[in-house]
């Protein structure tokens, strides 16, 4: 059986969730830090495991496409 890419859709409706956590208004502050705290740990993570990969070409590319992104704003 070959390779076969994991889904991530799940993962992302999981952060959606907990950022939708975090902006309701029925929740008190503890609530929404503790999901705050939760996805900074996750961007902390992903970041340091992000820095372990192999470099690919054409990487550079998709670092200006955010710098771009970020200028538009």
């Amino acid at each position: 059986m070959g390779f076969r890419k994991p889904e991530l859709t799940p993962a992302y409706r999981a952060m959606r969730q907990c950022m939708a956590e975090i902006g309701s208004s029925y929740n008190d502050g503890f609530t929404s830090a503790y999901c705050k705290h939760d996805l900074y740990v996750l961007k902390l993570w992903l970041e340091d495991e992000y820095k372990k990969l192999p470099n690919f070409a054409g990487e550079e590319a998709w670092e200006q496409e955010r710098v771009v992104e970020i200028l538009k704003r």
